[in-house]
């Protein structure tokens, strides 16, 4: 954890610091914005873990890794990005169309815009039109495109379990599993969006020592957690209140 808190900080810095200096890739927006969502769900995650909100803390974790393994995929395929908004333009398709059609409002599919089709022309003229596929990336796609197909297995889909609710995690049962690879993650998901901010020009100073403390810290043992029960919880002894009681 103490590193994580020391990157995240790093990371909003290096955010603040892009006034100015985006350049004109069209991923550029991509990078800027999967970062601060990164760091947005690492920064609750690190107050949520000093107070020993281990459960709560867990939550974010999914939305980090979601974003990570996309934002890693496009860095490494930068036409990647094509397919990765192509399916964020369909599942909002899926909302708001539907929205639209129970209050019967008019509705454009994102596809069928003007937007869409100036974002694909800058795609064809950045990446080259054979580069583009008119298939969505969903999350495994991503992990698969640059190799980490384990990663999305031993990790992702676990995480999921915490996301849908399901039994055994919401039982308590994959803890053991869980626990120790919670800071792990959060900390490999703000490490690639600081890397993606600095290769943009962002201002880091410290990169090069986070570097060599981030690959001695994520292969260390974690620490093990510790649970605190929530301090504003009123204790029921099972005895109705005095005013009550006859």
């Amino acid at each position: 954890m103490a590193l994580l808190s020391e990157l995240q900080p790093a990371v909003a810095v290096a955010l603040d610091s892009l006034g100015g200096k985006m350049t004109k890739g069209v991923e550029d927006l991509y990078y800027l914005y999967a970062s601060r969502h990164i760091n947005t769900a690492v920064d609750a995650f690190i107050l949520l873990r000093r107070e020993h909100r281990i459960d709560g803390a867990r939550l974010l974790v999914r939305p980090a890794l979601e974003t990570m393994l996309r934002l890693q995929a496009v860095r490494v395929k930068t036409y990647l990005l094509y397919r990765v908004l192509l399916r964020e333009a369909l599942e909002a398709d899926k909302w708001f169309g539907g929205v639209a059609r129970r209050h019967g409002v008019a509705y454009t599919r994102v596809c069928d815009r003007d937007e869409w089709q100036a974002f694909k022309d800058r795609c064809v003229a950045q990446f080259g039109a054979d580069k583009l596929e008119d298939v969505p990336l969903d999350s495994y796609g991503a992990a698969a495109a640059i190799g980490l197909e384990a990663y999305y297995d031993s990790h992702y889909r676990g995480y999921c379990q915490y996301t849908h609710g399901a039994l055994e995690a919401v039982s308590g049962s994959l803890d053991e599993l869980t626990d120790p690879e919670d800071t792990r993650v959060m900390l490999h998901s703000a490490m690639i969006a600081l890397e993606a901010l600095v290769d943009m020009g962002a201002e880091c100073p410290g990169i090069a020592s986070f570097r060599e403390r981030f690959g001695e810290v994520i292969t260390q043992k974690p620490d093990k957690l510790f649970r605190r029960k929530p301090t504003n919880e009123i204790p029921f002894s099972g005895a109705p209140p005095a005013d009550e009681q006859t």
